[in-house]
């Protein structure tokens, strides 16, 4: 019998070129997809901060969610 796989959810998010390049390296040099790199970090975050849903994540002096203009 085959192994279920959880189900996944696909989202599009955007990154500066610096972010880009710099897990594009961490993937090739790791001989791993970079959608692995991308999940393994969600990941850890998730696990680091998910038990504190009021952790201060917006950037210094945005004044809204992050990406979005005020």
């Amino acid at each position: 019998m085959s192994e279920r796989r959880k189900k996944t959810t696909r989202l599009t998010v955007s990154l500066d070129d610096e972010d880009y390049a710099a897990l594009t390296a961490i993937a090739e040099k790791s001989d791993v997809s970079l959608s692995w790199v991308i999940r393994q970090a969600i990941h850890r975050f998730v696990q680091e901060h998910g038990a504190h849903p009021e952790l201060p994540l917006r950037l210094a002096g945005s004044g809204g969610k992050e990406g979005q203009s005020t």
